[in-house]
């Protein structure tokens, strides 16, 4: 009898354990049910930030390379010969138009300018003598003839004897440095001889390649920057001053840009340089790039309209590595979405966050 009743009292604990335990996970899952209900609602608004569409510049460039050249180099060479006396400008030295650089010996040269001079001023006297007495009939016409032609033969050869001497100072025909020279003192120096190179850097030329899709978004006269491997942390400034109209056998049109010299930093030629042509620089309508979803050739967006997401098929044109020129497809001061559109589809619930 008393092992019946432990029985009834074990099997009745069983019940209410397994009631209490049936009460307790059906509490539980209407908690979870109602967490989830929670849950769900919040992920039915998706998260996502906007930037506004606002109108700006856009700059599209072409970069393109090329080496600095002196505007002016001129190998200059001997009009004379003879021996060199006087040195007067060596490599590296400054020069200016018309100054000496070489002296050659002009002894033998200055001694044919007097004859010539001598010969010129006889023969103008004849002139002058014959010229009176053919007015007074008193010469033959054939004599004065003879005469007048003896004069031009003797001017011509007065010009040319202090044209020799002249060149036996030989001068500098433009301003700028001597890069490198070719002579040294005592030296006999023929016609023709190479004397020295001067290079005058007063302003420098920068001769770059561009393709034919480029070509007709430039003009002459247009400001151009130049970055120098020399100088990394510095700019200069240029202007576009001639546009090739013939392609060279690559299809490529020569620009040619000048830059004027800074004389603090005194640029020298034969310096690699990177110049950036601005082919466009205007305002526009724009986004930013990270906005756009799918191709660029098939770009579509999304734009906030209050709590909702909108689909938009936008037509865009230029653009850098940021930025888009929008054409259609979207008004300025509207709410694009540019974070959160790659999990939203059209008339989605969103919640703007910052």
């Amino acid at each position: 009898m008393k092992t019946k009743r432990s029985q009834l009292i074990v099997i009745a604990i069983v019940v209410l354990l397994v009631v209490f335990t049936a009460y307790k996970l059906s509490g539980n899952r209407s908690k979870i049910k109602e967490e989830v209900t929670i849950a769900q609602r919040k992920v039915d608004k998706i998260a996502v930030s906007v930037d506004t569409v606002r109108c700006g510049v856009i700059s599209e460039n072409v970069t393109a390379t090329g080496v600095l050249e002196a505007a002016e180099v001129l190998n200059l060479v001997s009009e004379t010969q003879g021996r060199i006396i006087k040195i007067y400008k060596e490599k590296g030295d400054k020069v200016g138009v018309g100054e000496i650089i070489v002296k050659v010996d002009d002894e033998v040269i200055a001694a044919n300018e007097l004859t010539a001079e001598a010969n010129y001023a006889q023969y103008e006297k004849d002139m002058e003598r014959l010229t009176r007495l053919s007015e007074e009939n008193a010469v033959t016409k054939r004599d004065l003839e003879q005469v007048t032609i003896g004069l031009k033969k003797a001017k011509a050869d007065l010009i040319n004897a202090r044209k020799a001497l002249s060149n036996t100072s030989i001068k500098a025909p433009i301003a700028g440095y001597i890069n490198n020279d070719f002579i040294t003192e005592g030296q006999l120096l023929g016609g023709g001889a190479p004397v020295c190179e001067i290079v005058n850097n007063s302003s420098l030329k920068l001769n770059v390649k561009i393709t034919e899709n480029e070509v007709y978004k430039i003009q002459v006269g247009q400001s151009v920057t130049i970055h120098l491997t020399a100088f990394p942390d510095k700019s200069f400034t240029g202007r576009i001053t001639s546009i090739a109209e013939k392609a060279d056998n690559a299809m490529k049109f020569n620009v040619e840009i000048t830059l004027i010299n800074d004389t603090k930093t005194h640029l020298k030629s034969g310096l690699y340089a990177e110049v950036e042509l601005p082919v466009k620089n205007s305002e526009k309508l724009l986004i930013k790039k990270l906005a756009i979803v799918g191709s660029m050739e098939k770009p579509v967006v999304f734009v906030a309209k209050g709590d909702k997401a909108a689909r938009r098929d936008i037509v865009i044109g230029q653009s850098n590595d940021t930025y888009a020129e929008v054409l259609q497809g979207l008004s300025k001061e509207e709410l694009l979405i540019v974070s959160g559109q790659l999990n939203i589809k059209d008339g989605d619930d969103i919640r703007i966050v910052k």
